[in-house]
């Protein structure tokens, strides 16, 4: 019965957790433990770092980004951040790239990836599971499995221990948190090709490139992070 459980787990995608040990290391100490409470085998943990804010240069900032230029057709910025984005906010956006660069290297076909604040619910395994069966067979680029500041999808359950169900995100703009991000492969090379230079925060910037690639995004309700 364990063998049998653990085989199932096993079947999840590899999370890649954007966390520096270094920098964050109450953060990191107290995701170890979670994980390892919800259930995750640690073989399925990749800690991802790439360089900290503080250590950014000039150089390596204006090399990756660049406020003032317009791309894809789009002349307006989406955000205020966006014409002054600080060396944390470069920093995270870099992680991510590097967190896409691992997946891609590694020839998942899909993965999750985590930022240092996440937080799961008890029954994380059992509601991705849903999820993964839920997109099985269908069209989807990106499934949202946290909260985030913009809400929950129209038509939800109004309980979070309701029935696990994934809906077409609303609207355009559709990272409502960068949390926790449920990626499949081919959306990802496509981000990795055209991620830099970028001129946003992490969130609005992947609103851009969902919309530039014609992406299928999905929300997860009830949330299964926040």
């Amino acid at each position: 019965m364990v063998d049998h459980c653990i085989q199932q787990i096993m079947e999840v995608p590899d999370m890649y957790v954007m966390c520096n040990p270094e920098y964050e290391p109450v953060r990191y100490q107290f995701l170890v433990g979670h994980f390892a409470r919800i259930g995750i085998p640690s073989e399925k943990i990749h800690w991802v770092q790439k360089v900290w804010g503080h250590q950014l240069t000039s150089d390596q900032v204006f090399s990756v980004y660049d406020p003032f230029t317009p791309r894809f057709g789009i002349k307006i910025n989406l955000s205020l951040q966006s014409v002054a984005l600080s060396r944390g906010e470069i920093s995270l956006i870099l992680t991510f790239r590097e967190a896409v660069r691992q997946v891609l290297e590694a020839g998942h076909k899909e993965a999750i990836i985590f930022e240092s604040d996440v937080m799961l619910r008890k029954d994380f395994l059992e509601r991705l599971e849903a999820v993964l069966k839920g997109c099985s067979g269908i069209e989807w680029d990106y499934v949202s499995l946290g909260e985030g500041v913009t809400g929950r999808p129209p038509g939800h359950e109004p309980s979070y221990f309701g029935e696990q169900r994934i809906f077409p995100a609303p609207g355009q703009f559709v990272f409502r948190c960068c949390d926790s991000m449920l990626f499949r492969r081919s959306v990802l090379e496509k981000i990795w090709g055209t991620l830099v230079p970028f001129r946003e925060p992490l969130d609005w910037e992947m609103n851009v490139q969902m919309l530039v690639h014609r992406g299928v995004p999905l929300w997860a309700d009830p949330p299964l992070a926040e």
